[in-house]
C-alpha cells in the first residue's frame, strides 16, 4: 500500500452522515437524494451480508447496502434510519445510514488520500480523510466510485425514460408471467416457457441426486430429473422468519435443450402481466447465477420480483445434462415419443385451474394477473348480491364476481381466496375463487368438448357457461370456464347499466 497523501486548499463540497459517533462523507455530486429508509426491501440471493436487498424508488430498482454491515461498525439503536442514493455515471445505489450531518465546504481543509488498496470490503471503499478543526474532527471520506462496484451487488441502472414513453403499437405482446418463492426471494418465468405447474410429487431415489438435483418422478409416464430451485440458484442465505416453508412444495416443469426437468419452489404467488418495456433492467448483476435473471417486475404491492431469462435456463450446462442422462436412463417409449411430436405440432394453450366448490380453469390469455384477495373493498351504491364490491387496483375499479354467489353454490368461510383479473370490452373484472391450483399446458387437440353433469341445479347453471373441458384427465375433469359467458349471466341478472357502473363509480 502506498502511503498517505496529505494536503491542504482542497476546495470541494461533500454530504456528511453518521454511523453512531463517527462521521463519514461523500463527494456532494455523487449524492442523488437522501430518503426515509424503504418498509419493504426484497431480498437478493447469494448477496453478502452488507447487502440488505432491492427497493422501488419511484419505479426505479434501487440496491441497499447497510453502511453498519459493510464497514463493520457496531450496532446500535437507530430508529429513524436514512438512505442515500448515491450515483456515478449511469449506476446508483443506496447506502443505509443512521442519521444525515451536514454539508462541508473543505475550502482550506487538510485532506488525507489513502493509496490504492486491496483486502476487505471495508478497507478498500475508504479513500481518505478530513481534518476539521484544527484535527479535532476527523470526517471519513468514501469512494463512491468503490462502493458501486462491490463484488455481488447488483447496480441499479438510471433509465433513460419511461416505459409509458413507448408507443403502445411498439411495446410487442404482453407477457404474462408466474411468479413463486423458493426461500426468501421471489422470482417468475415467462408462462410459455413452463411445461406444468402442479403440487410436488412423489420423488424417488435415482443415481442422478447430486449438486441441486434430489431424485426422479414419473409424470404422465415419463420419467424426469427433480431439482431443489433453491440449491440450483447457490442461494445458502437463512431464511427469515416470515418464511415458513410449506408442508407442500410446487413443482414447475420446464424444458431444457436436454429435455424437461422439474423445479420444486416453496409456493406459487401469482401471474403478472407486463410489457417487455416493463422489465427493469440491471447494467450489472454479479451474482453466480445472475446469468439466468433478464430483470426485475414489481409486484402488486410493489415488492421486487426478478425474472428469469428462459434462453439462459434452458442451456445451464447442468440442466441440460442431468436431462440428457436422465433420457438415457429412462428412455421415452416410441409411442409417447410420437404422440409428443404431435402434441407439439398443434397449437399450444396454457390453462390456470382454480377451484369453486369444483375444479375450474380459465385461458391464461384471458387472465391479466392474479391477485390476493383484497383487504378493503369499496361498495357501490347500489346492492348486487354476486358482486362483493369494487377493488381498486393501482388507479383502476374493479368489481370482484363472487361465482358462489353467481352459481348459486354454498357459501364458504373467507380463507385465502385469489382474484383472477380478466378484461372484455375494454373493462376490468375480477372472478374470486378459493384456490389457485396449478398452469396446464395443453394444446387444442386435448381440449374436449363438455361432459355431461348432473342435475344439480349449480351444475345446470356452470355448464351453460362451460365452453370446454381439458383432457387426458386423471384425476378430476377440469371444465373450462367461458368467461364471455361469465359476464353475459352477470348482465342479465342485473341490466348492463347497473353492472358497468360499478367499474366505472
Amino acid at each position: 500500500m502506498l502511503p498517505p497523501v496529505s494536503g491542504a486548499g482542497v476546495s470541494a463540497v461533500y454530504g456528511s452522515f453518521w454511523l453512531g459517533n463517527t462521521e463519514f462523507a461523500l463527494r456532494a455530486g455523487a449524492i442523488r437524494e437522501v430518503v426515509n429508509a424503504p418498509a419493504a426491501v426484497s431480498a437478493v440471493p447469494l448477496s453478502p451480508p452488507f447487502m440488505l436487498g432491492l427497493f422501488n424508488l419511484r419505479g426505479r430498482i434501487i440496491p441497499i447496502v447497510d453502511l453498519r454491515l459493510l464497514l463493520e461498525v457496531p450496532d446500535s439503536d437507530a430508529p429513524d434510519r436514512k438512505v442515500a442514493i448515491i450515483e456515478d455515471g449511469q449506476l446508483c445505489i443506496g447506502l443505509m445510514v443512521d442519521r444525515t450531518g451536514e454539508v462541508l465546504n473543505t475550502k482550506g481543509v487538510a485532506r488525507v488520500d489513502f493509496g490504492p488498496k486491496q483486502g476487505q470490503p471495508k478497507d478498500v471503499v475508504v479513500e481518505g480523510l478530513l481534518k476539521l478543526d484544527g484535527g479535532r474532527r476527523i470526517v471519513q471520506i468514501l469512494d463512491p466510485f468503490e462502493i458501486l462496484n462491490l463484488e455481488k451487488v447488483p447496480q441499479g441502472e438510471i433509465l433513460a425514460g419511461s416505459g409509458a414513453e413507448v408507443a403502445a403499437a411498439s411495446r410487442g405482446p404482453r407477457l404474462n408471467c408466474i411468479s413463486f418463492q423458493f426461500g426468501h426471494t421471489t422470482c417468475a418465468i415467462d408462462l410459455r416457457h413452463v411445461t406444468e405447474v402442479m403440487d410436488a410429487p412423489e420423488i424417488m431415489e435415482s443415481v442422478l441426486v447430486h449438486d441441486c438435483f434430489v431424485g426422479i418422478t414419473n409424470v404422465r409416464g415419463k420419467t424426469i430429473p427433480v431439482a431443489d430451485f433453491r440449491n440450483f440458484m447457490r442461494d445458502t442465505a437463512r431464511l427469515r422468519d416470515s418464511k415458513s416453508v410449506p408442508p407442500k412444495r410446487k413443482m414447475l416443469i420446464v424444458e431444457t435443450e436436454g429435455g424437461a426437468i422439474g423445479l420444486l419452489v416453496y409456493s406459487i404467488d401469482s401471474i403478472v402481466s407486463c410489457f417487455a418495456d416493463e422489465i427493469l433492467q440491471f447494467t450489472k448483476l454479479a451474482l453466480p447465477r445472475g446469468d439466468i435473471v433478464r430483470g426485475c417486475l414489481l409486484g402488486n404491492d410493489n415488492s421486487i420480483i426478478m425474472l428469469l431469462d428462459h434462453d439462459a435456463l434452458k442451456r445451464d450446462p447442468l440442466l441440460v445434462d442431468t436431462a440428457r442422462r436422465c433420457n438415457e436412463i429412462h428412455p421415452v417409449e416410441d409411442r409417447a415419443k410420437t404422440r409428443s411430436k404431435t402434441q407439439l405440432a398443434s397449437t399450444r394453450l396454457t390453462f390456470i385451474v382454480f377451484t369453486v366448490d369444483m375444479r375450474l380453469a380459465l385461458n391464461t390469455s384471458d387472465v391479466s394477473e392474479v391477485i390476493d384477495y383484497p383487504t378493503t373493498l369499496l361498495q357501490p351504491p347500489f346492492a348486487i348480491d354476486f358482486v362483493d364490491g369494487v377493488v381498486n387496483l393501482r388507479g383502476e375499479l374493479i368489481s370482484l364476481i363472487d361465482p358462489r354467489k353467481l352459481y348459486g353454490m354454498p357459501v364458504a368461510e373467507r380463507r385465502g381466496e385469489r382474484v383472477l383479473i380478466f378484461k372484455q370490452d375494454g373493462h376490468k373484472y375480477g372472478l374470486v375463487v378459493d384456490s389457485v391450483d396449478k398452469i396446464v399446458n395443453t394444446t387444442e387437440s386435448q381440449v374436449g368438448e363438455m361432459p355431461s353433469l348432473s342435475h344439480h341445479s349449480k351444475s345446470k347453471k356452470v355448464a351453460d357457461d362451460i365452453c370446454g373441458c381439458i383432457k387426458p384427465v386423471p384425476e378430476v375433469t377440469i371444465m373450462i370456464l367461458d368467461v364471455d359467458a361469465v359476464l353475459r349471466r352477470c348482465f342479465n341478472l342485473v341490466g348492463e347499466d347497473r353492472i358497468s357502473s360499478s367499474v366505472a363509480d
